[in-house]
């Protein structure tokens, strides 16, 4: 930090000192934003990471049915019946200048032309109950990295909220205070001398 000398030195510093509690004004803003955000999100979460824990649960006990049912010959050939795998497609919103996953839609394609998933209801019930699986999966995954991101955020928003309150503006008020006095200092020995110089005449 290096203000100019005298007057134009406190001006200089008066004007950072403004800008920088402005700042911590918006700072203190975005991190009340963040820490409701990280609360929805905390919240959206641990939904998904239930939801998931259910999901994959009911899809196991219908893949050991199916498993009894059909055989293991007849699962894997009704996981030849999708053509290609299944693919989840995020969309993205900005929050705060940070970037948080707001959706995710998963597709399983379609199925191959002429193939038939075979083994019975069994098959197909464990089928669709893998498929919602997938989707609460996919689901819990957005979820985390949303929660991630906005935890991230509001790490680093405060960290620079603190150093802002705890360090810059305490410097920058140091120095205006050092400044102010050494311009004290020098109006009174113009003073003096203004004095000094009446008297002798």
């Amino acid at each position: 930090m290096r203000p100019p000398p005298g007057r134009a030195g406190r001006l200089w510093l008066i004007g950072r000192l403004d800008v920088a509690r402005r700042g911590t004004e918006v700072l203190e803003q975005k991190r009340q934003t963040l820490l409701r955000e990280r609360q929805r999100t905390a919240e959206a979460l641990a939904e998904a990471t239930g939801l998931w824990d259910a999901r994959a649960r009911e899809a196991a006990v219908w893949n050991d049915r199916a498993l009894t049912l059909a055989g293991a010959r007849r699962l894997r050939l009704a996981a030849q019946h999708r053509a290609g795998t299944a693919t989840a497609e995020v969309t993205w919103r900005n929050m705060l200048g940070t970037r948080v996953p707001d959706a995710v839609r998963v597709d399983f394609g379609e199925p191959r032309r002429g193939a038939a998933p075979g083994g019975g209801p069994g098959v197909a019930l464990s089928a669709d109950a893998h498929r919602r699986a997938l989707v609460a999966a996919s689901t819990f995954a957005a979820a985390r990295a949303a929660h991630e991101a906005v935890e991230t955020e509001l790490v680093a928003t405060t960290r620079r909220l603190r150093a802002i309150e705890r360090r810059w503006i305490p410097e920058h008020e140091s120095a205006l205070h050092r400044l102010e006095i050494t311009l004290a200092e020098h109006e009174l020995e113009d003073v003096a001398r203004s004095r000094f110089a009446l008297e002798g005449r």
